[in-house]
């Protein structure tokens, strides 16, 4: 029994022992997971220092038999041999894990070792971190053992791979290569979609944009190649990874809302996607606050990406069903980059074979999907064009209808407008006229009663001296010659006045009659305060011939006594008199409107200025509100009642003064203060 003690503890040796791995060939590169021997550990209750001076108290059983399991913690054990000239480095391609630190030994001796996690700590080698590389001490000839420390491993596989330094270049710049070719199209398609942005102004790109460079960037620092350029940003990637995830899939998910014409076509999932939205930016705002408050990395990714899968490619199927043919671009691309994760998965879990497809396959998923989706953008603005140009031919069709159309009313029209026309002359003809009238009405009553006076001194003188004759005929019956001349002086006397007050009634006609039919229509001189004069009494008595209560205080203000001018007498009088009606009407209007305290007033202002003559009429009446006072002077615009204006009036006045008389024509008035009307006229 004795004798069988050395054979039994050297087959436990043996067993618990594997053989050296022989590193023979520097073109090969020797994949080193399986060859582990495994043993499983509570984190923190074996350390390498007591690995290494207690090794038989430990049993480690070769991962072929056991495997791994997902959440635990192991020690694995390697001894490598190199046979070679060249130095070889191991490489760990998964972070699958929380913490690895790995150890080289030689004689229960650590001779190197290298401490790889998520963030990046105290080194200076960020292409090797980058890398996930570990360079061995093991020269030619030498055999050393390797023991690794896994803290939490969250796959069942881990490839570890053993190569040469120059095979290690080579792939390592194919993988490069990869990735330079995978940025460069993220890049072109983000700078492309930002310029179709900036010049179309399409929500859509711009989202489309920032959800590519996005998608980019966490290739870019999930793969490790970020590192290398700022180690910072790395960290702050993976420390606030569980908040960025769900901003990513917001971004994903509102580009894919607003892509898909789902708030036409499907306001039910349209409403379900903003919820969705809604429930990112919660799972965001609370993984932030877990990290802050708590330290704690909750990693909600698995969740979210399954729930956006599933909503894409519902939605795209939807889409594509109700007509939306770009739609189909957005499922396929969905499968097809939830093909490649699903292959990434199944590599995690060691069932598919490890190789440069599986490790790279969500690089080459997420370059797909842009790619596809890129070729949806493509589709849906083609697809535009074609509604674009579909709707610019129904256009020219109909733009050809409408004009011929638009040539036969035309013909109609040109016909009804010419007929209009003629009509609109004669009824403009006959305003005129009737505005004439009007005029003429109001110089015949001022006429009416500015003679009326004249006249009845004659006809009273007249009959007395009438009455006197008889008297003077029984004067002289009864010899009484003194009484007789008495009575014929009286006679003269009387008949001196009614020649008097005949050549004063004469004068009246014969003025009156230089407004009315009377002018040539040539200019002449005439003297413009007289005129004034006269026109305000014919305006007032005609005025007043209508309203017996009528009554207003004059005011006037002639610089100099005289004022000799060139005007055409009838039409100026034509002027005056429109204006002095409208300030008669006015104050009038308020005085009827205000009983107490108020008194109507017209003041009439002449003044002589260099090369120029300015008649002011001015009234204390109801004045002009602002919103009518660009229409005062436009042919038909009145503001009295039905019956009592033609509007007709000032904008005779108007041409008369501008185009008769070269001059100007202008109002300044404030309503329920008056108004004035400016006359400017030519030396």
């Amino acid at each position: 029994m004795k004798r069988l003690l050395p054979l039994q503890l050297l087959l436990i040796s043996y067993l618990t022992h594997a053989q050296p791995l022989v590193l023979n060939d520097p073109n090969q590169s020797y994949p080193l997971f399986e060859q582990f021997s495994a043993l499983e550990v509570r984190p923190g209750t074996v350390s390498i220092d007591s690995l290494l001076q207690q090794p038989d108290r430990y049993r480690f059983t070769p991962i072929k038999q056991q495997g791994l399991t997902v959440g635990h913690s192991y020690w694995l054990r390697l001894e490598l041999t190199n046979t070679t000239h060249q130095l070889f480095a191991l490489r760990i391609f998964l972070l699958s894990f929380n913490r690895m630190i790995l150890y080289e030994t030689d004689n229960k001796r650590v001779i190197n070792q290298r401490d790889l996690a998520l963030l990046v700590t105290d080194t200076t080698d960020y292409f090797q971190h980058s890398k996930r590389l570990w360079t061995l001490h093991l020269g030619q000839g030498r055999t050393h053992t390797v023991y690794v420390y896994i803290d939490q491993i969250w796959a069942t596989t881990l490839p570890i791979y053993a190569q040469a330094n120059l095979l290690l270049l080579r792939e390592s710049h194919r993988e490069d290569l990869l990735y330079g070719f995978f940025y460069g199209f993220v890049l072109i398609v983000m700078l492309y979609s930002l310029i179709l942005f900036m010049r179309l102004g399409d929500r859509d790109n711009l989202l489309y944009a920032i959800w590519v460079f996005l998608t980019g960037f966490g290739i870019s620092l999930s793969s490790g190649q970020e590192v290398e350029l700022s180690s910072q940003t790395h960290n702050l990637y993976f420390t606030f990874n569980p908040v960025i995830i769900p901003l990513v899939g917001l971004i994903h998910l509102l580009f894919l809302i607003f892509f898909l014409p789902l708030r036409r076509v499907a306001r039910g999932w349209y409403k379900f996607g903003l919820v969705l939205g809604g429930f990112y930016i919660f799972t965001a705002v609370a993984q932030l606050a877990l990290i802050i408050l708590n330290n704690q990395y909750p990693n909600p990714g698995p969740l979210l990406t399954l729930i956006d899968g599933l909503f894409s490619l519902f939605i795209g199927l939807v889409a594509y069903r109700k007509g939306f043919r770009p739609a189909l671009y957005i499922v396929i691309g969905t499968v097809v980059l939830y093909g490649f994760g699903w292959n990434y998965v199944l590599l995690l879990f060691n069932k598919v074979p490890f190789n440069f497809w599986t490790f790279n396959s969500m690089a080459i998923g997420s370059g797909l999907e842009i790619l596809i989706f890129t070729l949806a953008m493509g589709s849906k603005v083609n697809l535009l064009k074609q509604h674009q140009d579909e709707a610019i031919q129904e256009q020219l069709r109909l733009t050809q209808e409408n004009q011929t159309l638009i040539e036969t009313q035309n013909r109609v029209l040109e016909e009804k407008v010419e007929e209009r026309t003629a009509q609109l002359k004669a009824s403009q003809a006959q305003l005129i006229q009737k505005e004439k009238l009007a005029s003429l009405g109001e110089l015949t009553a001022g006429i009416a009663h500015e003679i009326q006076n004249p006249l009845n001194f004659v006809n009273n003188f007249a009959e007395v001296s009438s009455e006197l004759v008889e008297e003077q005929k029984q004067a002289l019956i009864d010899g009484d010659l003194d009484e007789a001349g008495f009575i014929a002086d009286d006679l003269r006397q009387n008949l001196t006045k009614i020649a008097h007050h005949g050549r004063r009634a004469s004068a009246i006609v014969k003025g009156m009659l230089e407004h009315s039919n009377g002018d040539s229509g040539e200019k002449q001189e005439t003297d413009l305060i007289r005129l004034t004069e006269e026109c305000y009494k014919i305006a007032f008595q005609g005025y007043r011939s209508k309203h017996q209560d009528f009554s207003c205080e004059l005011q006037t203000s002639f610089q100099p006594d005289s004022l000799p001018i060139q005007v055409i007498t009838q039409d100026m009088g034509r002027v005056l008199i429109n204006l002095l009606n409208n300030a008669f009407y006015s104050v009038h209007k308020r005085s009827q409107q205000q009983k107490v305290g108020y008194t109507p007033q017209i003041e009439l202002c002449i003044e002589a200025h260099n090369g120029h003559i300015e008649l002011r009429i001015k009234d204390n009446g109801t004045g002009i509100p602002d919103a009518i006072k660009p229409k005062i002077f436009q042919p038909f615009f009145t503001t009295k009642p039905t019956g009592e204006g033609t509007g007709l009036g000032l904008s005779l006045s108007y041409d008369i003064v501008t185009k008769g008389h070269g001059g100007t024509m202008t109002v300044e008035s404030q309503e329920g203060e008056g108004t004035q009307f400016i006359i400017t006229l030519p030396c």
